[in-house]
């Protein structure tokens, strides 16, 4: 329990310091909001962090890459369906590789945009799959893969660079499931990290010509 809220702690902590500059000024921006119209779409790939959890053993560092695409409904909410796969090539103290691979989709929610920054926080539902070992004694230990319903809850920022390309910057609680020294399946608080670049296949108009007054 100590472990998880200490990881939830860290995101909120990590989004917070990135969001805050652009929170503080959307709280000076006047006047209403342009109108949007119609649905914007996005693609982004990048590398992703992951510091995974096993159950009563410790923590182990996993990279790789996640990707991702977005459908944007409105100025302030639009869906998600997001992938990784991680892995490391020893886990602890075992002889044996592991890694994370999950599959999510769900609501996100844009609470502030500022010119060319915007945050954003998302919850997604999915599937984790994970393979690995987990330690029992000095000379053994236990070894399987296991898939469970996983999910994510996270945010971060984004910023567009030049034309339609942008970079993404997040920080996610996600939640998966392994095997304990007694092969009993327990959840797992992992904190992912993730920088991509963003491609934008069409953008709301109203970002548009906020854009081109720039």
């Amino acid at each position: 329990m100590r472990t998880s809220i200490r990881t939830v702690g860290k995101v909120c902590l990590f989004v917070f310091v990135l969001s805050a500059p652009v929170l503080a000024e959307n709280q000076l921006a006047s006047g209403a909001p342009p109108a949007v119209t119609g649905p914007a779409y996005d693609v982004s790939v990048g590398y992703a962090n992951l510091i995974m959890a096993l159950p009563g053993a410790g923590h182990v560092n996993l990279n790789g890459v996640d990707g991702n695409g977005s459908v944007i409904l409105s100025s302030h909410w639009g869906a998600m369906v997001d992938s990784s796969y991680l892995r490391t090539s020893q886990i602890l103290f075992t002889p044996h590789s592991g890694y994370v691979l999950s599959f999510h989709a769900g609501p996100v929610f844009y609470p502030a945009e500022r010119g060319n920054t915007r945050v954003f926080l998302r919850a997604l539902a999915g599937a984790g799959m994970v393979d690995g070992a987990t330690p029992a004694s000095q000379t053994e230990y236990v070894h399987g893969w296991l898939v469970r319903p996983s999910y994510v809850a996270g945010g971060g920022v984004e910023h567009f660079l030049s034309g339609r390309f942008g970079i993404r910057v997040s920080a996610d609680y996600l939640r998966t499931s392994f095997f304990d020294s007694a092969v009993a399946a327990r959840p797992q608080n992992n904190l992912r990290l993730i920088v991509g670049f963003v491609f934008h296949l069409q953008e709301h108009e109203h970002r548009a010509n906020t854009r081109s007054r720039q």
